[in-house]
């Protein structure tokens, strides 16, 4: 491992263990384990129920694993007994599995409300020897894509994203197949996401995009997500995510970069 992601992890556990310090816990008093965590899960709509789907979620500092059981015709789900702290969540459907895009914090007499979208992300089948190897696989770290052209000039370059979706503020990992002469790896964050000159929030599979690089790539180079939190995820083949849409009780937590002076593309 790298000094910057030694550094980059450290700030994140450094995050990790104020919030459970100031949020979740008080002097004199034991983790509650009689409570629930009780909502509504949903399609990528919003509002339509996703019948039948089972919400797990994984204890942060003690892997312990929980599940409900399957979401009703409504789409209301509940998981007994959550201990106070923070949890990795996603949830499992007959189509697929997701994961989810934040962490959860349980807090108080560990009673819980919150609902659940799932959004299944577009995948596109490369045509053998279209754009050379496929991507190698890097831990905690999703492929995407490909870069398509570069212009040095205004460090802007087309992808086209073959899986999954990139959203704004995410971060990125451009990284190159050294036995074709690409010496690309660097990390940074999504600033702008362009489709035909006009700004978009997020790009998704089965279509090209622009986006501004800090540094040069080449063609082809391979584009992967790096996880915000760190911490893994659920499911190693998820086919979308989980997003919290409202929460009444339950806190939600995004992970963050770590600050621009320690920043992994800085030197």
């Amino acid at each position: 491992m790298c000094r910057y992601e030694k550094i980059e992890r450290s700030f994140f556990c450094l995050g990790l263990a104020l919030i459970l310090a100031v949020s979740l816990s008080s002097p004199g008093e034991a983790s509650s384990q009689d409570g629930s965590l009780t909502g509504y899960v949903y399609q990528s709509d919003g509002t339509t129920p996703a019948h039948g789907a089972v919400i797990k979620l994984r204890n942060v500092a003690t892997n312990e694993m929980l599940q409900s059981a399957p979401a009703t015709e409504l789409g209301f789900f509940k998981v007994e007994n959550p201990a106070r702290g923070l949890y990795i969540f996603g949830a499992v459907t007959a189509q697929g599995e997701f994961n989810g895009r934040d962490i959860i914090g349980i807090d108080g007499d560990g009673e819980a409300k919150l609902s659940i979208s799932l959004e299944e992300q577009k995948s596109v089948t490369r045509k053998s020897g279209a754009a050379g190897n496929d991507p190698p696989a890097i831990r905690g770290e999703k492929f995407l894509g490909r870069v398509v052209k570069f212009d040095l000039s205004t460090m802007n370059a087309q992808i086209f994203v073959e899986q999954g979706e990139l959203r704004l503020g995410d971060k990125i990992h451009l990284f190159g197949e050294k036995e074709k002469g690409s010496e690309t790896d660097f990390y940074q964050k999504t600033r702008t996401i362009k489709q035909n000159n006009a700004p978009v929030s997020k790009a998704e599979a089965g279509q090209y995009y622009n986006v501004f690089l800090e540094k040069p790539v080449l063609e082809n180079d391979w584009l992967f997500l790096k996880e915000k939190s760190g911490l893994g995820a659920l499911f190693l083949t998820p086919i979308g995510m989980a997003t919290v849409l409202a929460s009444s009780t339950a806190i939600v937590y995004t992970v963050v970069n770590p600050p621009p002076e320690v920043s992994v593309y800085r030197h």
